[in-house]
């Protein structure tokens, strides 16, 4: 019972993850009250508005993430060039454009890591007990609707690259995670920016900028389960194994991708705004996308990955101890293979009977 409760809370996460989760977590309650005095004294207009505001808690986190992972000097560089940009009367917009895309995104990675280092080993002790368990207890009904885990597989059997070590940086995962990024993102951003009760109170050009601060939240959504890719770690079936990986990412795409509503949307802002004004939103919105999941994703698997799957790799044999008499059994396996090897019978039914004739 011991060695369970052990593994159960398996944790990877040191003092510095743990801070920048306490950080993140009071700047957003920090930001979220500053956010509601403003609409309460009516310097913006509703919560739509404010949202600049709420997500301000990511670029505090992301300037310390930031001087955190490269140097300090870095961090004066990157005010100096935006106290310059101000001077010289670039509009506040795309000043705050930068901030955003470059210390938002490092933000929004910092906290991923964190989470990652401190759920890994959690998820799986959780998906490795659901099928020893008589009852399921919400935990476990979350796993396996995140997963997709289908009923009757036995996920006792959990199987992971526990031996990979990253020597390049993964540009095929890079450019994986950018893919299905843009692509929730994309549906996201014309399911809300398009719905036409949003078109009906704020103008365009503000929605942009509203759904590009929403688009700092995708990653949330799409980054935190590349791990699982990078270790492939899967479940043993009877005919197949189940990537968990896989899983997750159709519990997103059914999730994220409501084409219905998303089509009549369409239909409807191209029939208000023009077919030409249309293509151009969608395509500024493709490209604020691919801006938000390239950064993000760079900088996770550049200058983080490679630490967490070390640190995950390292307690492995701590969340799956080998068996004590795993190589006495093997080699038990291979004596009764070589030729000629006296064979011991445990049942003695299956002796030969050597009194009939």
């Amino acid at each position: 019972m011991a060695g369970k409760k052990r593994r159960r809370k398996l944790d990877l996460s040191s003092d510095r993850d743990d801070a920048i989760v306490r950080l993140f977590l009071i700047s957003l309650l920090v930001f979220a009250v500053v956010s509601v005095i403003c609409i309460l004294l009516g310097l913006v207009k509703d919560a739509i508005t404010a949202i600049p505001i709420f997500s301000f808690s990511l670029v505090i986190v992301g300037f310390v993430a930031f001087a955190d992972r490269l140097r300090w000097y870095y961090s004066l560089i990157l005010i100096a060039v935006v106290a310059a940009l101000y001077f010289y009367g670039v509009e506040t917009i795309f000043i705050l454009f930068i901030l955003y895309a470059v210390l938002g995104g490092f933000g929004v990675v910092r906290v991923i890591v964190a989470l990652q280092r401190k759920f890994f080993y959690r998820a799986l002790s959780r998906i490795e007990g659901i099928s020893l368990r008589e009852e399921l207890d919400f935990k476990d009904k979350l796993m396996i609707f995140l997963f997709n885990i289908p009923e009757g597989l036995n996920t006792s059997d959990l199987l992971a690259d526990h031996n990979m070590k990253r020597e390049h940086i993964p540009l095929d995962d890079i450019l994986r995670t950018m893919g299905l990024g843009v692509i929730v993102g994309m549906f996201l951003w014309v399911y809300l920016s398009l719905n036409p009760a949003m078109l009906s109170i704020y103008s365009l050009d503000y929605i942009l900028l509203i759904m590009f601060l929403l688009t700092l939240y995708i990653p949330f959504i799409i980054l935190p389960w590349s791990i699982f890719r990078s270790l492939d770690v899967r479940i043993k079936g009877p005919f197949h194994e189940m990537r968990l990986y896989n899983g997750v990412v159709s519990t997103i795409k059914k999730i994220a991708m409501p084409v219905i509503p998303i089509l009549i949307y369409i239909i409807f802002a191209a029939n208000r705004l023009g077919i030409d004004a249309l293509l151009g939103y969608i395509t500024i919105s493709l490209i604020f996308n691919l801006i938000t999941m390239a950064s993000t994703s760079v900088v996770y698997f550049v200058l983080y990955e490679k630490e967490v799957i070390e640190d995950i790799v390292s307690r492995w044999r701590v969340f799956r101890p080998a068996p004590r008499l795993v190589e006495l059994t093997k080699k038990e396996e291979q004596k009764r293979q070589v030729p000629a090897t006296p064979q011991r019978y445990y049942d003695i039914d299956a002796l030969p009977d050597f009194t009939s004739d």
